[in-house]
């Protein structure tokens, strides 16, 4: 069985897409509404084509506010997952960095010890 990869590691990144889930849900669940309310009007002799512009405000003043959260908030939460993701690279770059730098260090203090030590046995030569 396979491991579940987890790419969502930020739980306000995850809450966002929770949201937007239930909000798309809501959007839905108002279109069906709107769609209702307008089939119910033409069962009763509502002539559609004679005020098309009040069925089209209904149906758009209903839904659309809610569609436009949805993916508001469905962007938010992938802006924040993707700037947690490039946190994370950054932070995974700059500790590569720094353990180069302290091999290097360690490199230098090496050759340093070398050559104290080398300078060390000169003066001793010479002492001798």
């Amino acid at each position: 069985m396979k491991k579940f990869n987890n790419k969502i590691k930020n739980p306000l990144s995850m809450l966002m897409y929770i949201i937007a889930i239930f909000l798309g849900l809501y959007t839905i669940f108002t279109m069906y509404n709107s769609y209702s309310y307008i089939s119910n009007l033409v069962d009763q002799g509502f002539v559609i084509t004679d005020d098309i512009k009040s069925v089209v405000t209904y149906c758009v003043g209903a839904s659309v506010p809610y569609l436009f959260y949805t993916i508001a908030i469905w962007s938010i939460g992938y802006i924040i997952n993707k700037l947690n993701y490039i946190i994370n690279e950054i932070k995974l770059y700059n500790n590569e960095i720094i353990r180069e730098d302290v091999k290097l260090i360690d490199d230098n203090i090496t050759i340093n010890e070398k050559i104290r030590i080398e300078e060390s046995s000169d003066d001793i030569n010479d002492k001798i």
